[in-house]
């Protein structure tokens, strides 16, 4: 494996879903379809997702003390939209994502994508590509990162991107000392005191899944790691989906020139997301 600061993390995570001798496709486990399937018809019984987030942490702080000592990119963290995208990319959820930002104009400083979380911690060419697909600036001061999905993967892969790149955010906070590297448009970021973790698809989606027992988990998990440490902050998570009239087929047909039509929609579809599980 490539070096990385989640170096071993897919393992712990396997461990604590009780996937490690599950016998389904490569390591990680977690990450194919059949065992989300799996997962949401029987969730884990001794699931505990407070340890698990202290695991991996532990694990980030270790691969960390192990890293060749290169500067991290001073770029991490930073905080700016990003909507230029090669016409060759036909990437659903890139264009996607391009799109969102460049349709927020009425508040646009408050949308970024693509946001670096840890490249160059444990080298000169680790995690480069290990980035938050959008986060957003709420009236109220809060934070949403947000995991964009539109047909890849499944709920649970990438409930379990955002929540490593929480743990890469709360290890950034309590270590900025030891981190160099940083630049003011970084600062908005590292000020943050709540955050709201989400995963963002369109409905269809999480057909066929239920994954609420992970959501509940995720929550409480959060709340108890997060209690006396030095960040002072407050995360939660949730997944979110887009009104059910905004299916992956418009993700699809979002082209580099929006049309006004497709502007709209798409600015519509992000004001009216919601909650897939009822609370």
């Amino acid at each position: 494996m490539s070096e990385t600061i989640l170096k071993d993390v897919g393992k712990i995570i396997d461990e604590a879903l009780g996937l490690r001798s599950c016998g389904i496709g490569k390591e990680p486990h977690y990450k194919h379809k059949a065992t989300c399937q799996k997962l949401s018809e029987f969730p884990p019984p001794t699931f505990d997702a407070t340890a698990l987030i202290g695991k991996i942490y532990a694990q980030v702080i270790c691969n960390w003390k192990k890293g060749v000592n290169y500067e991290p990119s001073t770029e991490n963290w930073r905080f700016e939209s990003r909507t230029n995208i090669d016409a060759r990319n036909d990437d659903p959820e890139i264009k996607l994502e391009r799109a969102i930002v460049s349709t927020q104009t009425q508040l646009p400083m408050n949308w970024a994508n693509q946001t670096p979380t840890s490249s160059g911690f444990v080298g000169p060419r680790a995690d480069k590509h290990r980035n938050i697909d959008l986060i957003h600036r709420g009236e109220d001061g809060a934070y949403e990162f947000i995991e964009l999905k539109v047909g890849s993967d499944t709920p649970l892969y990438a409930a379990m991107e955002i929540l490593q790149n929480a743990v890469l955010y709360i290890f950034t906070r309590e270590n900025e000392q030891k981190i160099e590297g940083g630049s003011d448009e970084q600062k908005p970021l590292r000020g943050v005191t709540v955050i709201h973790l989400k995963v963002l698809a369109p409905c269809s989606y999480y057909e066929g899944y239920n994954l609420a027992w992970l959501e509940v988990n995720i929550c409480n998990g959060l709340k108890a790691f997060l209690v006396g440490r030095t960040s002072k902050l407050q995360m939660d998570f949730r997944f979110d989906a887009f009104p059910p009239w905004f299916t992956s087929g418009h993700a699809k047909a979002i082209c580099k020139d929006l049309s006004k039509e497709q502007a709209d929609s798409i600015r519509m579809a992000v004001d009216n997301r919601s909650p897939v599980y009822s609370r």
